[in-house]
């Protein structure tokens, strides 16, 4: 590769030598050169084309889980903490164990489904007596309808009875505390802990749970770019964690309120969380990408070349006719860089080697 590289700029500069013998160039700082077969062959251009300027914005954030996919999780009744089962960053499923409550007020739930399975009983063996009297001529027909309807009754209040004890998780005069849905526990209450009193509306939720399989990067808008920034707006996410990738998305939902004391309006990126790597109040930097309404010529970044604080380009006209010109750039955003002097739509630029070429034409 080494001596390719010294066969080309040895090529070009006898091609520039044989060039400037012939005639004096057209201008004494743009110096023309042919190119060898050699050179040809690795020969790669691109046109330079009018194009939308584009720009970005750089804002901070932060992943954040969904409030939507959140539950906070707490014991519906007083009592006392028996156990703990889930800690921070623990994955649970839905209707999984969190914590084991201790509690009077499950013991009243129990009482409850006890004397409806009692007076159930009850009621049904005064149906088959009311019966077997009706049969005997000693009842009347409303007896044994009313007789009918306290065990309707009895079976509503034991159905309501166990259902409670389903919602409750009551056994035994405890309390099971489970996880409505699947994801993480992404807090914990640190006032909690084993064997201890709690009071419902007291002592806070145990424990939030979130769906972590889709999340949303919360970033800051200052009041002065607020213009800048509209719905759909397609943005790039990268994360101090993973400094080699780059996520993408787009503006999806704009805040309508200002903080008063940052000045600062929210932006939400929704992105799906694939192999659960991005984790809440991890810090993102997002660039916003948007164009503006005028249009300029634009190149690939890569075919300009810096030298003396002056930027510059090859211009490939022909195989016999390749200059250096100096361009002037508004801007280089997204791999493109914008010309406001020095160069014209449909002009060509080199895209290889350009900088032996530059070389070689300024020596």
């Amino acid at each position: 590769m080494k001596s390719t590289k010294i066969l080309l700029i040895i090529t070009l500069i006898i091609s520039l030598n044989a060039c400037s013998k012939k005639e004096e160039p057209a201008q004494a700082d743009n110096p023309k050169l042919e190119l060898s077969e050699h050179s040809k062959n690795e020969l790669s251009v691109a046109s330079a084309v009018s194009d939308n300027v584009e720009n970005s914005l750089v804002l901070t954030g932060k992943v954040m889980p969904f409030e939507e996919r959140q539950v906070k999780v707490s014991p519906l009744v007083d009592g006392i903490i028996e156990k703990l089962s889930a800690n921070l960053g623990d994955f649970v499923q839905r209707g999984q164990a969190l914590a084991i409550v201790h509690s009077t007020d499950v013991a009243d739930i129990e009482n409850q489904t006890i004397s409806s399975k009692t007076d159930l009983v009850s009621a049904q063996k005064n149906l088959q007596v009311q019966q077997d009297l009706f049969k005997s001529g000693l009842a009347t027909e409303k007896d044994v309808l009313l007789a009918e309807n306290e065990v309707t009754k009895s079976k509503g209040s034991l159905s309501r009875a166990n259902e409670v004890s389903v919602i409750y998780g009551v056994k035994n005069s405890f309390y099971t505390l489970k996880s409505p849905i699947s994801g993480y526990v992404v807090d914990k209450n640190s006032a909690i802990s084993d064997k201890m009193a709690y009071h419902e509306g007291e002592t806070g939720a145990f424990f939030t749970i979130a769906d972590l399989s889709q999340v949303q990067i919360i970033a800051n808008v200052y009041e002065s770019d607020i213009a800048k920034v509209k719905l759909g707006y397609p943005v790039k996410i990268s994360l101090i964690a993973y400094p080699d990738k780059v996520f993408t998305g787009k503006i999806d939902k704009i805040s309508n309120v200002l903080d008063p004391q940052t000045r600062t309006m929210t932006v939400r990126i929704n992105l799906k969380n694939e192999g659960n790597i991005l984790k809440p109040e991890m810090f993102a930097q997002v660039t916003v990408n948007f164009n503006h309404d005028k249009k300029m010529v634009s190149i690939p970044a890569e075919a300009v070349i810096f030298d003396k604080n002056k930027n510059f380009v090859i211009v490939y006209k022909g195989a016999k006719d390749i200059v250096s010109r100096e361009v002037q750039i508004a801007q280089t955003t997204n791999g493109k860089s914008f010309i406001y002097s020095g160069l014209q739509q449909g002009e060509q630029v080199m895209l290889k080697n350009q900088l032996m070429i530059y070389n070689a034409l300024n020596n």
